[in-house]
């Protein structure tokens, strides 16, 4: 007995000499006298040593008789072509040679129902599932199966003999009028003789075109085009047609738009990953908005809880399947499927306002000079991903298909590195991307996009962009996309009007963040703009909401302020406003600075802390003509209220008036320790696992957009109580989770008293947030744990007037 191997690849692997091969050419190793049973211990030892992927790209030639009637059969060229099988087949076939056998007697069909849940748990139709029965009674799944068949090289012959049985299984066992999903491959499909073979077998057993789907399965790339000429030949025949896992993997936006499929079944992962990821759940909102377009009707799969099914049928989605409905069975489910009782706390809200860094994916990138075995080490860990982006000092210059990466013949990262599709800036317009998607149309491969120093920040996929641009609601286009304030034309159009209909009496209060240039250089973007949104809530909150007012934001740190008539309040409200802001902003500093009450720049300059300007314009001296006087006027008195440090207030007047406006002082005696007391107020209410159970507090105290409980360990006691304002915003569930590590809980265990974070961008609500939390004691007055809740910035700044009313 003896065996030969052939590898391709450049680095010969070392451990097949040490196992006793001899090398007896460039590229081939020679086995010899191996013991007649000791060819399957021999490969087994060979797998062991070798890298699957050198084991891939192997041929092997076993030769049981090398001298059989005097003929040397090594020397034998037609011989060694006829014996030589990849080295991973010629295992399977040792270890299963029941397989080269009749295959469609192992065959067994199970069902899994498409329920209609929006229809009672009505079963819209089956899916057709293929397992395999071994020798030894073992139930392969159909991912074994196919896995072990792609090895011997009869994944085709287990296809055409699992789509025989589920079409003999449909005549016999389900009725006519429910629908059969049936499971093809893509090389299947696109054999010449296969359509003619299935329609044979369908009028063999009398079965009607319209009951049959034919389910194109994910597991290989194809062409679009070519495909898509297939499935109307399907059409043709009165077929209908659905499209596999869509959202993950091969199938695209081009197979989409142009296979025009009946049926589009969402990948089991999105519908999970959707819920509390933006990017997902835009994503899942693209799908669903393409094909309803596209008179397509988007089936969910995989749905195994309750929160899955809400939030599918916040989507508009009619039809969906999974264990929580039933699992696959070897006979098909008849009656009705009872529907879980599900939650409002789990369905999705949908959101009108549009950036591209909404939907921008991380992605996975890797430095150029990343080694290749690193980069296919990624590959082989993560199967479902199909490429991944090239950077050269942080900045795209290319992508890696899955295929070049794993191919024997890379060397470098460098060599197998295509070009990037597109690029685009973070700060792209709308108009911008709909142009790019009307000359890319078609096309799947994900967009790169750059931050505005050039550097990576993720990649988006075009469908994504292409359901935003068909969903975004106009009325959004005058707000600023920040503060939710008019500005724009919009804004300076009403401007003018009122100092028109006021003949230049209108009063205009202009605000304007001091130093915040500096503030972004030195704590950065995510903070400068939660400074912005503070402001802006402050000012919502004191001014908006009558007819005689109009609150707006210019651009940038500056918002201005009109008023119909001179209001001597106004004074007083503004004064509060200064002070309110200083209370709620200095959470967005580090403490040494707080307690300094400055920060400094690089250049040495010191900044006071949360200071603000604002002037007063009101036409004591001299009628204003249009909204650039105003300006002007108001830039004369800004730049005497900037030569003062800290917060002032100027009023226009012959001699202006400035109101410098003192730091408050410093400590928990204000909003914060009113927050406080309210959450430790909590401790007395009845908690438990019903995610309600604190519905009457959110009614009370509506500023909390989240509650939860921590046992003495860090461990979450119960899921997340949700205010229901932020259903579908904030992820559902939570119990068990182990925060022990969280500063909110790290610092009330560690310290003993209460906690009050800094303020950040929350990634669940996609607002910024801010995160107090309580100790809680049990009956000796020991430590039990924390109770913990989440306000975002409005309900900061509302908290701040509740506080001034108390």
């Amino acid at each position: 007995m003896e065996l030969l191997l052939k590898y391709e690849g450049h680095y010969a692997p070392p451990a097949w000499e040490r196992l006793g091969a001899q090398r007896v050419a460039p590229k081939v190793w020679h086995f010899i006298e191996i013991p007649g049973d000791g060819l399957g211990e021999l490969l087994a030892r060979l797998e062991e040593a070798t890298d699957p992927q050198t084991l891939a790209g192997t041929l092997a030639v076993p030769i049981y008789n090398p001298e059989a009637n005097g003929v040397t059969f090594l020397n034998s060229s037609t011989f060694l072509l006829d014996a030589a099988v990849p080295f991973n087949a010629l295992v399977a076939r040792l270890r299963h040679p029941w397989m080269l056998q009749d295959i469609g007697q192992r065959i067994e069909i199970h069902f899994q129902p498409i329920v209609e849940i929006g229809n009672n748990g009505q079963v819209f139709a089956h899916e057709a599932l293929c397992r395999l029965r071994a020798p030894d009674q073992q139930l392969l799944s159909g991912h074994e199966a196919f896995s072990l068949a792609h090895r011997l090289g009869r994944q085709d012959d287990l296809d055409l003999a699992a789509q025989h049985e589920a079409l003999l299984r449909k005549a016999r066992d389900i009725a006519p009028g429910v629908p059969l999903f049936l499971n093809v491959m893509p090389s299947t499909l696109l054999h010449e003789d296969w359509l003619s073979q299935l329609m044979a077998w369908m009028r063999e057993q009398g079965l009607d075109r319209r009951d049959l789907v034919i389910e194109v399965v994910e597991s290989e790339r194809v062409d679009a085009a070519q495909l898509a000429e297939r499935c109307d030949a399907l059409r043709a025949q009165g077929l209908r047609i659905a499209l596999d896992d869509m959202g993950a993997g091969f199938n695209s936006l081009a197979t989409l738009a142009m296979v025009r499929a009946d049926f589009i079944k969402i990948d089991r992962m999105l519908v999970h990953e959707a819920q509390g990821s933006r990017v997902r759940s835009v994503l899942l909102e693209a799908i669903v908005s393409m094909a309803d377009r596209l008179g397509a009707t988007v089936i969910a799969e995989g749905l195994e809880r309750p929160e899955d099914l809400a939030f599918c049928q916040g989507l508009g989605i009619r039809l969906a399947q999974g264990y929580l409905f039933a699992r696959p069975a070897a006979e098909p489910l008849a009656q009705a499927v009872a529907l879980p009782e599900t939650d409002d706390a789990w369905r999705v809200q949908r959101h009108d306002r549009f950036k591209i860094t909404d939907v921008v994916d991380p992605g996975v990138a890797f430095e150029i000079d990343t080694p290749i075995d690193a980069v296919r080490a990624h590959f082989r860990a993560a199967p479902a991903l199909p490429w991944a982006v090239v950077t050269d000092g942080h900045r795209p210059v290319g992508m890696v298909p899955r295929g070049r990466v794993l191919s024997r013949s890379a060397r470098t990262l460098a060599s197998v590195c295509q070009p990037l599709r597109r690029v685009l800036s973070h700060d792209i317009t709308l108009t911008a991307l709909a142009r790019s998607l009307y000359l890319d149309r078609g096309e799947s491969d994900p967009w790169t996009v750059i931050g505005a120093d050039g550097y990576f920040l993720g990649v988006v996929e075009p469908m994504v962009l292409v359901a935003h641009i068909l969903s975004r609601q106009e009325h959004g286009a005058s707000l600023h996309p920040l503060s939710q304030l008019p500005t724009g034309p919009s804004l300076r159009q009403a401007i003018e009007m009122r100092i028109g209909r006021r003949h230049g009496g209108l009063n205009l209060v202009y605000i304007d963040l001091d130093h915040f240039k500096s503030f972004n250089d030195r704590y950065g973007f995510i903070r400068g703009d939660a400074m912005i949104r503070t402001l802006a809530e402050i000012l919502r909150h004191a001014f908006v909401g009558r007819p005689d007012r109009l609150l707006g934001h210019i651009g940038g740190d500056d918002f201005i302020l009109l008023l119909d008539r001179d209001e001597p309040q106004v004074l007083e409200q503004l004064q509060r406003v200064i002070a309110q802001f200083h209370a709620l902003a200095r959470h967005l500093y580090d403490a040494p600075d707080v307690e300094r009450g400055y920060f400094t720049t690089e250049d040495g300059s010191h900044h006071p802390i949360a200071s603000i300007s604002v002037a007063w314009v009101n036409g004591s001296t001299g009628t204003l003509q249009d909204s650039v006087a105003a300006a002007e006027r108001a830039a004369y008195l800004k730049k005497l209220g900037k030569a003062q440090w800290g917060s002032v207030l100027v009023v226009e007047a012959v001699s202006p008036a400035v109101h410098r406006q003192a730091a408050p002082a410093l400590g928990q005696d204000g909003w914060e320790s009113h927050a406080l007391r309210m959450l430790e107020h909590l401790l007395a209410q009845p908690r438990g696992r019903d995610p309600h159970a604190m519905d009457h507090v959110f009614k009370a105290y509506p500023f909390f957009e989240m509650l939860f409980e921590l046992d003495a360990e860090g461990r979450q006691r119960y899921p997340n109580w949700i205010n229901p304002a932020m259903y579908g915003r904030i992820r559902a569930g939570g119990a068990g989770t182990d925060r022990a590590q969280q500063p909110y809980f790290a610092a009330v265990r560690g310290m003993g008293h209460p906690y009050v974070s800094a303020i950040y961008l929350s990634t669940a609500s996609e607002d910024f947030c801010l995160t107090i939390s309580v100790p809680i004691r049990d009956g000796d007055g020991g430590f039990a744990g924390a109770l913990v809740g989440d306000l975002n910035l409005a309900a900061m700044a509302s908290l701040l007037d509740r506080r001034e009313e108390a």
